[in-house]
């Protein structure tokens, strides 16, 4: 077997270094601003006077997210090749979206520019959902099949760190120098951390493409689900986030009720925890999955989420909790399970067509959003009906089940992806592909 391409093996040579940057760098780019303005303005506006009835329309930017999927296929057909097809949309959408996020800038966060603030960022919406699909398939076309699990921990340690700057430094610029600092800072971070990519000589697009390109063939959302592969990825994929989602989503409200504040959770549990628990639980993850392969590292997920839940059931029984034994038990349990977390990031790009990259990958990211949303609304009135420990205790099994049904699948998927990758090379004609798909 050859040796497993593990994180270290990043900075092995210059141009795997830098392309690594560059993928992380547009990852992490993204995160700065999101996660700062996600954060501060609904409780700014909620300080302001804004009623909890009208939450809901922080809601409203986020629609162009869910159905980027739609116009995915434009950003895949269209480009220059010689500049980058991807960074033909990075370089103007980053663009935008950094003045979008400067404007917001300008208005301050009262009741009266309520509506002016949602209306630009419902536009930086679109802006920045059309960057996340080149994005996608930016990373799907840079990182080959060794390199994608170390690719898929990487970026979630990435994340992390940008979530935890903007909660740790730019949420503290904005105490010390006020809102419109904050607001420049976050924007001045998104293209900063984009500049690599912008650097960077893109490859040019794979063998895939152009064979698709020179049939006539273009992407399209709709061929999606006409193909074999995808009747198995896209429910595994939902199902797999559904389950993931259920105990994440109930953590906060979990601290609250065991006697922590708002203010406490945020910097003093959540974003240390997340932050050394990721870099911890990614960096031995990217071992297993190298070591071990996808298939048998899901069949370890199912067994080290126990470990991880339980702790948390043990904690639902005290009646009184300190700080050490909430940071250790939210740490354990971002520990252990960030192997499926991994695990299920690598498949998505691992099981991506690359003669649609950005289309697949947007569309699996956004079923499991879609699944993840469905988790908050179903674990709240699980928990509320169950109790912290039944629930924590039940979902714990039904992830493990889950897990197995990924274990289980596994084979048949690998079956029907290297068909159609053989298929998208030209190793075997339509014919011979679609018989072969109907006899199994």
């Amino acid at each position: 077997m050859a040796k497993p391409f593990t994180i270290a093996d990043i900075f092995r040579s210059r141009s795997t270094a830098f392309k690594f940057t560059a993928v992380l760098g547009l990852q992490m780019g993204q995160v700065f601003p999101a996660a700062f303005f996600g954060l501060m303005l609904t409780g700014i506006f909620r300080e302001n006077g804004l009623p909890l009835s009208m939450l809901w329309v922080f809601t409203i930017p986020g629609i162009p997210s869910w159905l980027r999927p739609l116009w995915a296929p434009y950003v895949d057909r269209i480009g220059n090749p010689e500049f980058g097809m991807r960074k033909t949309w990075i370089l103007p959408c980053t663009t935008l979206g950094a003045l979008a996020y400067l404007s917001l800038g300008f208005f301050e966060p009262t009741m009266d520019y309520l509506w002016i603030m949602i209306g630009i960022l419902f536009v930086k919406g679109i802006i920045m959902s059309t960057q996340d699909i080149a994005i996608d398939g930016y990373m799907v076309e840079n990182l080959s099949d060794e390199e994608r699990a170390a690719g898929a921990a990487t970026i979630d340690i990435g994340r992390n760190i940008a979530r935890f700057v903007s909660l740790a430094g730019i949420v503290w610029i904005y105490g010390v120098w006020g809102w419109t600092v904050a607001s420049f800072c976050a924007a001045g971070l998104l293209i900063l951390f984009s500049l690599p990519a912008l650097i960077r000589k893109e490859p040019p697009p794979p063998e895939e493409v152009q064979r698709a390109r020179e049939r006539g063939e273009t992407a399209s959302f709709f061929s999606l689900f006409q193909r074999p592969d995808m009747y198995f990825l896209i429910p595994l994929f939902m199902l797999l986030a559904f389950a993931g989602s259920l105990i994440p989503s109930l953590i906060v409200p979990f601290l609250v009720d065991s006697g922590f504040t708002s203010a406490e959770i945020g910097p003093t549990i959540l974003a240390p925890a997340g932050l050394l628990g990721t870099v911890i639980g990614a960096s031995i993850a990217v071992w297993v999955l190298g070591t071990v392969g996808y298939k048998r590292a899901m069949l370890f997920g199912a067994i080290v989420i126990f470990p991880a839940v339980v702790p948390i059931m043990w904690m639902a029984q005290l009646d009184e909790v300190v700080w050490i034994i909430a940071f250790l038990v939210i740490l354990n349990g971002i520990i252990l399970p960030s192997l499926i977390e991994v695990a299920l990031g690598a498949s998505r790009l691992r099981w991506a067509s690359k003669k649609q990259a950005a289309t697949d990958y947007a569309t699996f990211v956004v079923a499991g959003s879609i699944a993840g949303s469905a988790a908050l609304a179903v674990g709240g009135f699980l928990a509320e009906a169950l109790g912290y420990f039944w629930y924590f205790s039940v979902t714990g099994v039904f992830v493990s089940v889950c897990c197995l049904i990924y274990y289980s699948a596994f084979d048949r998927i690998e079956e029907l992806v290297g068909e159609r990758e053989r298929l998208e090379r030209g190793e075997v004609d339509d014919e011979e592909g679609a018989l072969s798909a109907a006899g199994d």
